[in-house]
């Protein structure tokens, strides 16, 4: 039996199941006789330096590795409660669905390139091939780094890093209004 080749999706801001053109293109991948992976890993990370994570420690008594997710200038909460909810329901949903296909969504806290660098490590000895970390595009100075860290871990492991355009907006969106 030859070892798996494993595809990793890293989910960011693009938690819907039904309209995910990456999850579509990956469908009609599977579909064809021969494509590059047999193995789809969805990932999702709860971004340390968006939301506070110390929530997600097993004891009172244990310290976050991380800094407090507040804003640079005023110290405020970078997420709110609602948005916190929100996004954790979002999360369970999209969970939900591809467990309903039969694939699951493997949920880690941290940042994106530290999370990547040891799911790579970790299938690295375990002689399963990661043949590609695929992600969505997205605007914003902290968005861009999380971007450059991902791929600095993926091209160490020498595998492919794509990175999507996010086509759930319309260029009239991004037209100056008149």
């Amino acid at each position: 039996m030859s070892s798996p080749r494993i595809l990793i999706y890293l989910l960011r801001r693009d938690l819907r199941f039904v309209d995910n053109p990456i999850l579509h293109d990956i469908s009609r991948s599977f579909q064809q006789s021969h494509h590059p992976f047999t193995h789809l890993l969805p990932v999702y990370i709860f971004a340390a330096q968006q939301i506070e994570v110390s929530g997600f420690l097993s004891s009172d008594s244990d310290r976050s590795p991380f800094p407090e997710a507040r804003s640079n200038v005023a110290g405020f909460w970078r997420c709110g409660p609602h948005r916190a909810k929100f996004l954790a329901e979002s999360v369970w949903d999209v969970k939900k669905s591809l467990s309903d296909t039969g694939s699951g969504l493997e949920i880690r806290v941290g940042m994106a390139g530290q999370v990547i660098q040891e799911l790579l490590e970790g299938f690295r000895q375990r002689s399963a091939e990661v043949v590609g970390v695929w992600m969505t595009n997205e605007e914003g100075v902290e968005e861009k780094r999380e971007e450059r860290d991902v791929r600095r871990a993926v091209e160490i492991a020498q595998a492919e890093f794509k990175l999507w355009t996010d086509e759930k907006y319309y260029i009239d969106e991004y037209a100056p209004m008149k």
